[in-house]
Formats: structure tokens, sequence, C-alpha cells
């Protein structure tokens, strides 16, 4: 598995009047291959900066990434993404959308259909490759997004707010499922999300970042994500130290918040 390696990581934003937002400074981490992390903080803390970083979808202007030693200079399938909103192409079906990737790197139909059925078993839609996008609930599409994203066979899977757009059950079923697929398929995953709840869950590590510039604050290294492979999750969220840990952070990132609308109502 590859390390990804970041090293005096900055980006600024320059604005049209010549004004500037410094969005990151000083990212300095090394992730070892095979790890979950989840990336917190309060609104303007450069999380989903940082991610599109590491896509290659934005350049840094300062410091350099890489990945088991290769810079990242832009986009490549050994990063895949999955967003909010699946993202997927609703005029063609569950099937196809799954086989884009390989599509588009020139493969045959015999190459890529018996993965595209195991895909759709591992994500728990077999049975639904003929389906168009359109039918499927929200959960559903996402599921599919995911899919789509392995049939590329990243070596990284990197998700912005993957479940922010699902209702409350679909959300804790899918966060199974992410944990289900990490354990399953041994990948690196980093991933977005507001909720402190999910990031304390299925992060085994987590960045909590702080904004102004966007910098990571506190680092906490986690048993739960492992633990939720084999028990319950409800019982888990209970648990003491996963609740002292939670009031923790909310109220780190409570007194940020607080801090930023003190800056703006002075400014």
């Amino acid at each position: 598995m590859r390390n990804l390696l970041v090293e005096d990581l900055e980006m600024v934003y320059e604005l049209p009047k010549g004004d500037s937002v410094h969005a990151l400074s000083n990212i300095n981490f090394e992730l070892d291959g095979g790890r979950l992390l989840t990336l917190l903080g309060p609104s303007g803390c450069g999380k989903t900066t940082l991610l599109n970083i590491i896509a290659g979808f934005l350049a840094p202007t300062g410091g350099q990434i890489s990945l088991g030693g290769d810079q990242i200079t832009g986009p490549s399938a050994d990063r895949g993404m999955v967003f909010q909103q699946g993202a997927l192409f609703e005029w063609q079906s569950v099937a196809k959308n799954i086989s884009f990737g390989p599509r588009m790197a020139g493969k045959k139909a015999s190459e890529y259909d018996g993965e595209v059925e195991r895909l759709l078993d591992v994500v728990g839609l077999a049975g639904f490759g003929d389906k168009q996008v359109y039918e499927l609930s929200g959960g559903m599409q996402q599921r599919v997004a995911l899919a789509r994203c392995l049939a590329n066979d990243p070596n990284m899977m990197l998700m912005d707010e993957p479940l922010g757009a699902l209702d409350a059950l679909t959300r804790e079923k899918m966060q199974g499922l992410i944990l289900e697929l990490w354990d399953r398929t041994q990948k690196t995953i980093v991933m977005v999300t507001h909720s402190v709840e999910e990031a304390i869950l299925l992060g085994d590590i987590i960045f909590v970042m702080a904004p102004r510039p966007g910098r990571i604050e506190k680092v906490y290294e986690l048993p739960f994500a492992k633990r939720a492979l084999t028990e319950d999750t409800r019982a888990i969220k209970q648990d003491p130290e996963f609740v002292a840990i939670k009031e923790e952070i909310l109220s780190f990132i409570w007194e940020m918040e607080e801090e930023i609308m003190g800056r703006e109502g002075q400014g």
C-alpha cells in the first residue's frame, strides 16, 4: 500500500480585486496506506480544498504532495472521488455508470462485465444493473457512486460529504457500508464530513482543522472504526469514551465558530 505524504502545503486563492484568501497553511502529515482518515472542522477551514488537492483537481501554491513517492500533479485513476451528490449519468443504466471508468480506459465488455456484477453485489445492489439511475433512492445512488469509484481499482478513495444529503436512517446504513468496503478492500480512504459523530465512528484517524488560515489543529487516533466492523454501532456511539471525545471535539469546533463570528462582527 502506498503512503500519502503532504509537506509544507500552502493554498492561497487570489481574488479578482487583488485580495487573497489563505485557505491552507503549513499542512504536514504522512498517512499510511490502508487508513481511514476523516477531515473535520468548521466551514472555511479548508477540508474540501485539501481533498481537492489530494485528488489533483487543485494545484497548491506551496509545498508538495505525493502518493507512494509519486508527486501528485493532477487527477489520476489511482485516486477515486465520491461526491456528496453521486454525479452519476442519469441517462445511463446502473451498470453503465459503474463501467464508465473501464470503458474510458479502452477495456472490452468481456473484461469488465464480471467485475461490474461483483461490485453490484459488494455494494448491495445485485440485480439492479439494468435499472436507470433516476429509479433509485438517494442511498442507492450513493452505492452506485461507490461501486463506480471501486471499478477503477484506485489506490485511494476520496469522499466529499458522501452521506450529507441522506436521511438519518439511510446515512447510518451507508456508514456501515463504507466501513465494510474499507475492511474488504484495504484501500486508503480520506473523507470530509461535517458530522462529528460520523467522523469519530468512521475515522481510525481524525484531523480536526481550524480556519483562517486552514490548518490541522488536533489529531485523534481512534479504535471505533475497527470496533464497528464486529460490534453494534449504536452501542459504540453510547460508549463513554466515544461520548467524551464527541463532546471534546464539539466544544473545540464551537469555540472556533464563536471566534470566527466575533471577528466578523468586529469587521
